[in-house]
């Protein structure tokens, strides 16, 4: 089957904005020979919900609808609350299928919290996009609804024994490759860019900030406060003037900060659930050929393409070597050519392909 010509719901745990994820990133791309309906979060539950709510949406692009919706219920810590208020809501999107006149749509699913039996929606088949590592209840229930099964890591899927599931990586579009804009700064900078949260290993962070003080260190993404005090030293004190915060800015604009990037980072803590595998930040560096300094990722850890650490000296050693050294060109293009490997559009093949062995 092609993944072009058709209808698909994508369910996002993460509202669309300025800060895209990997749902989307998908969402965008598959818009461009599909017919897509981006389904938000649901909005902030309000009591006149029980008696009205309705499906709204945007028009993103031609191709690309944003809908949202209210829930019904207010969501409790009991089931049977969260099993009545997906029915109902089911029932209402049903409803606007119909009314818009959409059929025979593919329901996308990167959420396990919602739709938990989308079966009772009469998709054409569903997919579940498994991209976070959780642990939750609903998330088994999910699964046994689904019809197919796709990850951006073998590590997320072997714990659920999922039937043949299709590991994809992330993805990165053919167009953040190239820049179109200039920035701000002017001087060289060392670059993270992501949510600035409890994954971030900061007492990395802080050594490096005083072990390399002739360097800036430009830190892009939102930031969600925790009870640190290093992170506190950091971010909120501004301890260091080494380092640059910049509010979150588009997705699509990060790439110009990238290509003027020195180096680039990915000091995640590997204790934190979830955090050791693939992270979209990677293929975004790799796009520009970039030197990356990250933790050790466990689907990076067989080749060379990222400088892995497994402690903070290490990290530091190698951050002395890079900034010591010029790169030969040859290992740039290197990384230019892994990232383009993991294009959407040699995604999607893999995907047609995987439809066409398992039908």
């Amino acid at each position: 089957m092609k993944l072009e010509n058709q209808n698909i719901l994508i369910v996002s745990n993460e509202t669309w904005g300025d800060i895209w994820y990997s749902k989307h990133n998908w969402a965008n791309e598959l818009s461009s020979k599909n017919k897509v309906y981006f389904l938000n979060p649901p909005m902030k539950w309000k009591f006149a919900n029980i008696f009205h709510t309705s499906i709204k949406t945007l028009n993103y692009t031609d191709n690309l609808t944003i809908v949202n919706y209210n829930n019904i219920l207010p969501l409790t810590r009991f089931e049977f609350i969260y099993s009545i208020n997906d029915f109902l809501i089911t029932l209402l999107l049903k409803k606007w299928f119909s009314v818009n006149n959409i059929k025979n749509y593919i329901f996308w699913t990167f959420d396990p919290y919602r739709f938990s039996n989308p079966k009772l929606l009469k998709p054409k088949f569903s997919i579940y996009f498994i991209a976070d590592k959780y642990n939750i209840k609903r998330e088994f229930k999910l699964i046994r609804n689904i019809d197919y099964f796709f990850t951006i890591s073998s590590v997320l899927t072997e714990r659920l024994n999922v039937k043949k599931p299709l590991v994809l990586s992330h993805g990165i579009s053919k167009t953040e490759f190239t820049t179109d804009s200039t920035i701000e700064i002017s001087e060289e900078f060392i670059l993270y860019i992501g949510n600035i949260d409890y994954r971030l290993d900061y007492t990395f962070i802080k050594k490096l900030l005083e072990k390399f003080p002739n360097e800036i260190f430009l830190f892009i993404g939102k930031i969600n406060p925790i009870d640190n005090p290093e992170f506190k030293e950091i971010f909120i004190d501004h301890k260091y003037k080494n380092l640059i915060y910049h509010q979150p800015i588009h997705f699509k604009k990060l790439k110009n900060y990238i290509a003027r990037a020195k180096i680039c980072l990915a000091p995640m803590k590997l204790e934190i659930r979830g955090n050791n595998i693939n992270h979209h930040k990677l293929l975004q560096y790799l796009a520009h050929g970039k030197s990356v300094i990250a933790a050790v990722f466990k689907d990076y850890e067989n080749n060379n393409i990222i400088h892995s650490y497994r402690n903070h000296e290490e990290g530091i050693k190698i951050m002395v070597n890079l900034i010591a050294k010029k790169e030969q060109p040859v290992i740039i293009q290197n990384r230019i050519n892994f990232a383009t490997e993991y294009l959407y559009d040699n995604l999607i093949k893999k995907i047609e392909v995987y439809f066409s062995d398992n039908n």
